[in-house]
């Protein structure tokens, strides 16, 4: 039976035919919601598109394009004192399954035993899978660890745009922070970022990042602790 309807020009709920759950209808360029908010739903997608996206050193970064069947923003299931981490957009006409914390824990209380008790270990380790993946990687210390371990491969020259990406890409941040730190590990005498070119046929004529320190991470977090004793 059709619950009263909610509509402000683009949000239509209406039960589920199975179960106690909503499904709401998401028109396109819908906002389903924003990194930052608060919220204690996550949802199933069912029907149409769904873009996952956040905001990284300032820019648009498109982290996933959902399609049936997949599931978004659990994370406000379990870290009640969290915003969200991402902003979710309907690319096209959705329909989406709402699940909040009080259907999973009614559904968890009906449950057989051993599953309830299977389910609630599930939730709990997700809990602090989720709060450990939630921490911001230390990009600094990353950097330094990345051109450690080539080092310690025999590699002491690598392409400075390349490189540059790459770390990017890794450390989910933009390249001008990236170069930020690169730029400071050179003013210490750590790295040399040579516009010359490399040594050989491959690098030649582009710009060259040339580590200079050995054994650059114990050299570096060495002067960090005397520095900050």
């Amino acid at each position: 039976m059709p619950l009263p309807g909610s509509r402000d020009g683009s949000v239509v709920l209406k039960r589920v035919s199975q179960g106690s759950f909503l499904q709401r209808t998401m028109l396109k360029h819908n906002v389903i919601f924003t990194e930052g908010s608060k919220g204690d739903e996550a949802y199933l997608l069912v029907d149409g598109k769904v873009e996952i996206s956040g905001s990284v050193d300032g820019r648009k970064k498109v982290f996933a394009v959902l399609q049936p069947v997949a599931m978004f923003g659990e994370m406000a299931l379990f870290l009640e004192d969290h915003g969200r981490t991402a902003t979710a957009i309907a690319l096209e006409d959705s329909k989406v399954v709402v699940i909040n914390r009080d259907d999973l824990q009614d559904y968890i209380d009906t449950c057989p035993p051993a599953i309830a008790a299977m389910l609630n270990v599930m939730v709990s380790r997700l809990k602090k899978t989720t709060k450990k993946a939630l921490r911001a990687p230390n990009v600094p210390l990353g950097i330094v660890r990345v051109l450690d371990i080539l080092q310690a491969n025999g590699v002491s020259e690598v392409l400075y745009d390349s490189a540059v990406r790459q770390m990017a890409d890794i450390f989910v941040c933009g390249p001008q922070t990236i170069e930020g730190y690169l730029h400071g590990l050179a003013g210490q005498g750590h790295i040399l970022v040579d516009t010359s070119g490399g040594s050989g046929p491959a690098t030649s004529g582009r710009r060259v990042l040339r580590i200079l320190t050995p054994q650059l991470l114990h050299a570096v977090t060495t002067a960090a602790r005397a520095e900050n004793p």
